[in-house]
């Protein structure tokens, strides 16, 4: 099997074409018969679908979706320019490098503004975060077999396990004529 792929490697390789070189070939073709305004206006609809591409399953926890969780978040809080000079002139320790020996000092203190902008902007996240758990709707049709939500919850459990198995009992049951 592994002769076979090596073998076939050899012979792809000395043809001269590889996948990815066929692949590139193709592309090149289908760009010659495109004008520039469609090329432009494909590689915009491109750059937009790979931009708005929201994360799914783990990849919500990547590095990529987080930096761009905090670019939005940074982008909501105004910088103040002119605060930041001023405190990078008064401190001549504002940027300390590893051997500073001012460790552990006050340092930077925002002040009492920066610090209600922050908190606003925590509780703006804790707000949007409490409204993204929507109501499931309830489905009227079907047959009310609970007493309250818990028994819900756990006949829908017993039903996925074992509803193929229970299925001419019910329908005994319904019609009359179980044992």
């Amino acid at each position: 099997m592994a002769e076979e792929r090596a073998e076939k490697r050899k012979r792809e390789q000395e043809e001269g074409g590889d996948s990815t070189g066929k692949a590139k070939e193709e592309e090149k073709n289908r760009s010659l018969n495109v004008t520039l305004e469609q090329a432009e206006a494909m590689e915009k609809k491109q750059n937009k679908k790979e931009k708005g591409k929201a994360a799914f399953g783990w990849d919500i926890f990547n590095q990529d979706s987080l930096y761009k969780a905090h670019k939005k978040r940074v982008a909501r809080v105004p910088v103040d320019r002119a605060a930041y000079e001023e405190a990078k002139e008064k401190d001549p320790d504002f940027y300390r490098d590893a051997d500073s020996l001012a460790f552990g000092g006050t340092g930077y203190q925002p002040t009492k503004e920066r610090l209600d902008v922050m908190v606003n902007e925590l509780l703006d996240c804790h707000e949007k975060r409490n409204k993204f758990s929507r109501r499931r709707p309830e489905n009227p049709e079907a047959g009310v077999d609970y007493i309250n939500d818990r028994n819900k919850h756990f006949n829908k459990k017993i039903e996925r396990a074992y509803g193929e198995f229970t299925k001419v009992i019910k329908e005994n049951l319904e019609r009359g004529t179980a044992l």
